[in-house]
């Protein structure tokens, strides 16, 4: 599908505008590909959804790192929770992460945000 299609009825014309609306409906099982021929699981769906979303942010600074992005669909849990970023921060505010250092292809400047898509 396309990002934009004029020949689709008004409210799935934008795709990521129609995406958000189906999640917020809790539809998303009815935005997967019906010729795929294995369906993924519900939390597999929703992980990639959601991720999909905070991709798509109209907010650079809320956009995931790739580094994020990879994590949060590996995860089995989702949302990583933000807590769980604090502890890895030392006394000092250092990162005992192991991410690596950002350069300037990487446009988010924040840890995980609220991951629960507008009006969700």
């Amino acid at each position: 599908r396309y990002p934009v299609d004029y020949a689709r009825p008004p409210p799935e014309v934008h795709l990521v505008e129609w995406l958000k609306m189906m999640v917020q409906q809790r539809r998303s099982e009815e935005v997967v590909d019906p010729n795929l021929e294995t369906k993924p699981s519900t939390s597999a769906l929703k992980r990639t959804l959601l991720t999909a979303l905070r991709c798509v942010d109209p907010m650079s600074e809320k956009r995931p790192r790739m580094s994020q992005v990879a994590r949060m669909l590996e995860s089995e849990e989702y949302p990583i929770a933000r807590e769980d970023r604090r502890r890895r921060r030392s006394q000092n505010g250092t990162t005992r992460d192991s991410d690596p250092p950002r350069n300037s292809t990487d446009t988010d400047k924040s840890e995980y945000h609220d991951l629960k898509p507008e009006g969700g």
